[in-house]
């Protein structure tokens, strides 16, 4: 269960940031409050109080909530926490609280580099998003210094094509997630090396924050408020969860629970690019999200209703393999969703979705979901933002990234269109390179393809 007490409950008066304090109120409340834990139990408190400062400063329509009034505790049976919840909700400073499922398994589906003939989402448009072409660019193969994180719940440590980078905050690897996280890290970094395939971005910075914390305890809010503090402006997020509504039942994308969109938006004002998988429906059925509720029954992903509120993440839907492209059966749909990218039999390292064991060179091409799908999408995000950096010396906003990877022009439309299929629509890297960013190989830096090193042209 996630709690948030009222935001004026333990902030100093006259104070523009957080303050943290524990909630002080009757003994009733006093006894209900001794169960609950922090939801950030891997942040501290000075930290979170510049993030919010700063994303106030960078973003003037940001309106932060109390970060620090959110707890947390476990429970073994629903009963159990339908219980402590109808006893905590009789207190006025409870603000809101609901019941999470976890673990939530993550939204997946079942040459020189001798696999990549089968990565079609590396081809050009209309098949993939066309990185073959981006590859020609500076910046095109993910190098630079843009910073990738990847939430997952476990990986590959020392696979054979897949570099995995951890950081002293990254948690718990569990083994049962371990061939997912690197089913999603090959699709986007594989390296080129004569072995396996190659990756949209093969020279990416990437990481993995755990879900599975440090403390040992299952916590997707800990892992987003985590991986915000080790990103820039311009780095991505790519958040390989989704959540399971425990009133409907429905799975939807994480951000219908409330501590997950609050850290969401508070990436994004940031100016951090964040990735999220629109989910995989109930049994092999998705969800319009246009009528999924959160747990205060509000339609808060619905563009025209009233309660709509907007994260800024990039969300994602899966599509089938062949055109024109039609939705897969499980993928979740709605007005809110940005792109699409193939979920169906992707070719990328590990065993998914059975495990590789102690194997390190095990691949697959049975990946898909909104998983592979997103994973897609944060590797075209990379390119883009790489190869802007490396050649016009700035990086895209949040906006101005979930603006040109849907828009029309610079991109496949789905089968029907995103007014009808709501899905979104799948990036083209060269005419985002060509016609958004203005770049050729006669204006800027081009990557010879045979000696692959960076050479100025006039």
């Amino acid at each position: 269960m996630v709690v948030k007490f009222s935001d004026d409950i333990g902030k100093k008066k006259n104070e523009n940031t957080n303050f943290s304090i524990t909630p002080r109120v009757d003994n009733d409340m006093f006894i209900l409050h001794s169960r609950l834990r922090p939801l950030f139990p891997s942040v501290n408190h000075t930290k979170i109080a510049k993030l919010v400062s700063r994303a106030k400063a960078s973003d003037a329509d940001y309106c932060p909530p109390n970060f620090f009034n959110y707890y947390t505790a476990d429970f073994t049976t629903k009963t159990e926490a339908l219980q402590f919840r109808e006893e905590l909700n009789k207190h006025q400073a409870i603000n809101s609280s609901y019941i999470e499922i976890n673990p939530v398994w993550p939204p997946s589906a079942k040459n020189s580099n001798p696999l990549i003939r089968h990565q079609n989402y590396l081809e050009p448009a209309p098949v993939g998003i066309d990185a073959v072409y981006a590859w020609q660019f500076k910046g095109g193969d993910g190098d630079g210094s843009v910073r990738l994180i990847d939430i997952e719940q476990g990986w590959i440590a020392d696979h054979e094509d897949v570099p995995i980078n951890t950081l002293p905050c990254t948690g718990l690897n569990h083994s049962l997630g371990q061939d997912h996280g690197t089913a999603v890290m090959g699709i986007i970094s594989m390296q080129d090396n004569n072995v396996g395939g190659k990756g949209i971005t093969s020279k990416a910075k990437g990481y993995v924050v755990s879900q599975w914390r440090p403390d040992g305890y299952f916590n997707v809010a800990d892992a987003l408020m985590t991986s915000i503090l080790q990103l820039s402006a311009g780095d991505i997020l790519l958040i390989q969860a989704q959540a399971l509504d425990f009133n409907s039942g429905q799975i939807g994308p994480v951000e219908i629970l409330d501590a997950q969109f609050q850290l969401i938006r508070l990436a994004t004002a940031l100016g951090i690019i964040v990735i999220e998988p629109a989910g995989n429906g109930n049994n092999q059925r998705g969800n319009d999200l246009d009528l999924l509720k959160n747990p205060e029954g509000d339609f808060i992903l619905n563009l025209w209703d009233i309660h709509f509120r907007d994260s800024g993440a990039i969300m994602v839907a899966a599509s089938q393999r062949s055109l024109p492209y039609q939705k897969t059966n499980y993928s979740n749909y709605g007005s809110r969703v940005d792109c699409f990218a193939c979920g169906e039999d992707l070719m990328t390292a590990g065993l998914y979705p059975s495990s590789s064991g102690d194997a390190k060179n095990r691949y697959t091409g049975k990946f898909g979901g909104t998983s592979g799908a997103s994973a897609i999408i944060a590797g075209a995000a990379l390119a883009v933002q790489s190869i802007s950096e490396a050649n016009l010396g700035y990086r895209l906003s949040p906006q101005q990234m979930r603006r040109v990877l849907s828009h029309e022009l610079y991109s496949t439309s789905s089968a029907n269109g995103h007014a009808t299929d709501k899905t979104g629509r799948m990036p083209d890297l060269k005419k985002i390179i060509t016609d958004y960013l203005g770049i050729s190989h006669q204006s800027k830096y081009f990557l010879h393809q045979k000696n692959r090193t960076a050479f100025e042209v006039s």
